[in-house]
């Protein structure tokens, strides 16, 4: 017979004694044990929200100073709107989005329109920072669940213009840091060759305004581009990539070391009212560097809009058919905006071509198998000996017409071709850990 059952009522006491207490510790337990589960959540949510308050107030700071023209700051806010859409599942948020750009435009200019009419990417900028607010309240607000890629996107959201902003100030720094530039040196390879193509795709510029101004729009849409591609893999669960943030930020960062050891600006600052109309001769070149002024930052070599634009089509092999038809025009724009413009030699895109293809090999080829992987050394040889053999081998390349001709088309080819293979060991290795 049970205890319960007894019929000693003693047995009973006992048994009552013993089982009351049962119901209200179990209760108090299993409050406790919420709370504890639920503190490193919230704790998690506290300290999100800090992230967002300073990030969000650096953002403003700048935002603040009505430096929201600052090139290709309106893009990257922008990329912040495209990353919500991707992840949103609620219309109403997107309306919220807007009516709050729109009170964000009305605080700053209020009645004033005319700054938005002449300047709209001052609009897309306001856009961006009500995205970068809406996705923060509801990363910190909703269980991952509701949202399972929103926090992903809002940290890349959130990279993206902080970074731009990073780069904003240290590039001045190139200047002051190497006065003296290889303009000439790179002017005289480009002339080397047969021709100076900046001046010919700037005088092109010059006579198609609507070309000039497309392709400077597309110009500035990097990060915005970041933000599609890195969108468009969102929620493609069999899609394996490498991780496309850090690809981007790793290119800019050894990109920002390399100028260091061709510093250059471009023949817009170098022949300044003769460029385009004026192409100089080969044989007026100086081989010495030459001495710009302070504001022209030295970021010509190695090109990395155009090392991006690469890497955006590389990295767009499995988007969606338009998706790669887009890169593509925009790396055609990018290569005609950076050489018509001024602002590069097409040496520069020419060693581009290389540093990325290291740098796509970096993260599609496992870390042990990086010594002996021929892509990512390749790439990098190929980028310091390109570095190396324009600044102390003059002599060599002047004037020898088939020998650069011949090193550009194996530096482009060859890049290209040892990217395909990285790539389709990347897809095998991926396909063989699937299975």
């Amino acid at each position: 017979m049970s205890l319960l059952n007894s019929a000693n009522p003693e047995h009973g006491r006992v048994a009552r004694s013993f089982c009351a207490p049962t119901t209200p510790m179990s209760y108090a337990s299993g409050r406790s044990k919420n709370r504890v589960e639920h503190l490193p959540k919230s704790l998690g949510a506290s300290l999100l929200m800090v992230l967002i308050a300073l990030i969000a107030a650096e953002t403003i700071l700048v935002a603040w100073k009505w430096r929201l023209d600052l090139p290709g700051l309106a893009s990257a806010l922008l990329g912040a709107t495209f990353l919500q859409i991707w992840t949103c599942r609620s219309r109403l948020e997107l309306l919220a989005t807007a009516a709050a750009a729109v009170g964000l435009a009305f605080v700053r200019f209020g009645f004033h329109l005319r700054p938005l009419w002449e300047n709209p990417g001052l609009f897309w900028a306001f856009l961006g920072l009500a995205s970068l607010f809406v996705m923060g309240t509801t990363v910190a607000s909703t269980t991952p669940c509701k949202h399972p890629d929103r926090p992903a996107a809002f940290g890349v959201a959130l990279a993206i213009p902080l970074s731009l902003i990073v780069a904003s100030v240290m590039l001045p720094m190139t200047a002051h840091m190497h006065r003296a530039t290889f303009d000439t040196v790179l002017c005289a390879f480009d002339g080397s060759l047969g021709l100076q193509p900046s001046f010919v795709l700037g005088r092109l510029l010059k006579n198609l305004r609507w070309l000039d101004w497309v392709s400077r729009v597309a110009y500035q849409q990097v990060p915005a581009a970041m933000a599609i591609l890195y969108g468009s893999t969102l929620g493609a669960k069999h899609c394996r990539k490498p991780n496309l943030v850090l690809v981007f930020c790793t290119a800019k960062l050894v990109g920002y070391l390399l100028y260091a050891v061709v510093p250059a600006a471009g023949p817009l600052y170098l022949f300044a009212s003769r460029f385009p109309d004026s192409a100089p001769r080969l044989a007026g070149l100086a081989w010495l560097p030459a001495a710009l002024p302070t504001d022209s930052p030295r970021n010509a070599m190695p090109s990395l809009h155009m090392t991006w634009a690469v890497l955006l089509c590389w990295n767009a092999r499995k988007a969606r058919n338009w998706l790669r038809a887009g890169f593509v025009l925009f790396l055609l724009l990018t290569v005609l905006i950076t050489l018509g413009s001024g602002e590069h030699y097409l040496i520069d895109l020419v060693v581009a071509m290389p540093f990325a293809l290291a740098i796509q090999a970096a993260f599609i080829v496992p870390v042990r198998e990086l010594p002996v992987s021929l892509p990512f050394w390749g790439g990098s040889v190929a980028t310091l000996a390109w570095l190396a053999f324009l600044r102390f081998a003059a002599p060599v390349w002047l004037g020898s017409v088939v020998l650069d001709w011949s090193l550009v088309m194996m530096t482009v080819v060859g890049s290209v071709i040892m990217e395909q293979r990285a790539n389709r060991e990347f897809r095998v290795r991926q396909s063989s850990q699937d299975l």
